[in-house]
């Protein structure tokens, strides 16, 4: 067991089944700590990184094959892939420098070779009383969410007991009427359609304003309508996903930071160019954006079929962001395909990938709503109202789903649909149907 000299160390059990642990190094010392895990944590998600494993380390490979194995250099991109890293290559100059960028993104480590600078250490022992306290702490949290669901239900309940006093059934009926003859007929549907946007956009990264986009050029929504619409209940949608995403832990900082500005600038001037142009031009524009979508569709529906790729370093992030912001504005959609997409092809991890381009497309689409709003004022409020609704219930479900659902039917679903729709909108503008 390692002693931690230079600080006080504190009792803290971290559920290993949860956290993907990271071993970067094949040598004996790596072969000691990947022991170390399997003995006491026998279901703990561990991989390996190293381009040659010592015979101590294929011999453990036997006895617990569902240990991951990576014959590759560490880079910067591993960093996306583990909560826990132990670093252990036996070259302490090699180790500084891979800790010195887990410190970068504020991960937990643990080197052998470097005892005093550690966040975290192996007690080497299966005491049974840590047990008990890591089981303690996982029931106390587990009635702690169970108190916090009777909390919000008792509140609810005592507002809608206030509320009663003021509003009875009769007003509730009079509005209910109201509604009911003032509302558009396609308002469900067009819930549903924010609904199943938001799904495929939060569990794959892109899908939102083009599945919106081809839904509300079949309906047949005025062209600037349907960008400044599609933003404005994106705003409220992609908020809500970026926040699940954030929680859930989804988010690369340093992605975020490189695409943010460019993405924001590029959704303004796409937003100001269809703005003027839109409905001067719109016998034009149409077919040009139900071209666009289809193209959008045929992509998505390629890479279902695209073989994984090493992973590389990404350049131009921020021409590929601000291409996206325009497009994403000026089309209606083309963020998620274009920056996620490109992003996931160079071998980047899913996960991350997704979160972090969700979180940006809030900021994305705020600016492109406002200058709409600046411009063109707001129109078409229940059409807003029902993307919104359907949108904000589906965030934290695609959340959830995010990294985990087959991509390869769900890009194929997408795209097939994305397609048909387009061929559709492009069929009818040239009164072939």
């Amino acid at each position: 067991m390692q002693t931690l000299t230079s600080k006080i160390s504190l009792p803290v059990f971290i559920n290993a089944s949860t956290n993907k642990i990271l071993i970067v190094g094949g040598g004996k010392l790596a072969s000691e700590q990947l022991n170390d895990i399997m003995q006491n944590i026998p279901d703990a998600n561990i991989s390996v990184l190293a381009k040659r494993l010592s015979d101590d380390i294929k011999n453990l490979l036997l006895e617990n094959t569902s240990v991951k194995i990576i014959n590759e250099d560490f880079d910067d991109s591993y960093l996306e892939i583990a909560d826990l890293f132990i670093v252990a290559t036996e070259d302490s100059a090699q180790d500084q420098l891979i800790i010195n960028k887990i410190k970068e993104r504020k991960n937990l480590y643990f080197a052998p070779s470097l005892p005093s600078d550690n966040d975290f250490f192996f007690r080497g022992n299966n005491d049974n009383q840590d047990r008990k306290n890591l089981f303690f702490i996982n029931g106390e949290k587990k009635w702690r969410r169970i108190a916090s669901i009777f909390f919000f239900a008792f509140v609810i309940l005592l507002i809608g007991n206030i509320l009663s006093f003021y509003v009875g059934f009769n007003d509730l009926e009079v509005a209910y009427q109201y509604l009911n003859h003032n509302t558009d007929e396609r308002f469900f549907w067009l819930f549903l359609v924010g609904f199943l946007a938001q799904l495929i956009d939060g569990a794959l990264g892109m899908g939102y304003g083009v599945t919106c986009t081809a839904a509300l050029l079949y309906i047949g929504i005025p062209l600037p309508a349907i960008s400044s619409s599609i933003h404005t209940a994106e705003m409220f949608s992609s908020g809500a996903s970026g926040f699940s995403h954030y929680k859930f832990g989804n988010i690369n900082k340093k992605l975020f930071k490189n695409i943010l500005i460019p993405g924001v600038i590029g959704a303004v001037l796409g937003a100001l160019l269809l703005s003027y142009f839109g409905e001067k031009y719109a016998g034009i524009i149409k077919p040009i954006l139900a071209t666009y979508t289809f193209i959008l569709g045929i992509r998505i529906l390629f890479n279902a079929f695209k073989k994984n790729k090493k992973r590389k370093k990404t350049k131009r992030v921020g021409w590929l962001a601000g291409a996206g912001g325009f497009l994403d504005s000026f089309g209606g959609g083309g963020w998620g395909p274009l920056v996620t997409s490109t992003l996931i092809s160079k071998g980047k991890t899913p996960r991350y990938i997704i979160g972090t381009v969700s979180l940006t497309e809030f900021f994305v689409t705020f600016a492109s709503a406002l200058t709409f709003f600046s411009v063109i004022g707001i129109s078409h409020w229940q059409l807003i109202a029902a993307l919104i609704l359907g949108g904000v219930l589906a965030a934290p479900i695609a959340a959830k789903l995010a990294g985990k659902l087959p991509l390869k039917a769900m890009f194929i679903g997408v795209g097939l649909m994305v397609i048909i729709w387009s061929l559709n909108v492009l069929l009818k503008t040239f009164h072939l149907i």
